[in-house]
């Protein structure tokens, strides 16, 4: 399940940057599809961002609430590898956010 959900993040964070990337944005939701089939889970959003982590938050199907964190520079090497790296992956200070 923790890759899943790290293999669900860096494709969040790549449609993050392009949205217009159909790719990213079905690879996105065969993840979700996963988390959520396979283990139970749904309400999948990146919850906070600091310097050096990524949390996400996630329900689980006795609707728990569950936050992980992954180390940012990991989660954001695959989009770096496709599409270089962007002043605003690696911001001053924290930016707190939830998206799905």
């Amino acid at each position: 399940m923790t890759d899943t959900l790290f293999y669900w993040l860096q494709t969040k964070l790549m449609t993050e940057r392009r949205p217009d990337d159909e790719a990213a944005r079905e690879s996105l939701r065969y993840f979700a599809q996963i988390l959520s089939e396979d283990h139970g889970l749904d309400a999948l959003e990146v919850a906070s961002r600091d310097r050096s982590k990524i949390y996400v938050s996630y329900r689980d199907k006795e609707l728990s609430v569950h936050t992980v964190w992954f180390d940012r520079e990991a989660a954001e090497q695959l989009g770096n590898d496709l599409y270089g790296v962007a002043a605003e992956d690696h911001p001053d200070d924290d930016d707190s956010e939830v998206t799905s």
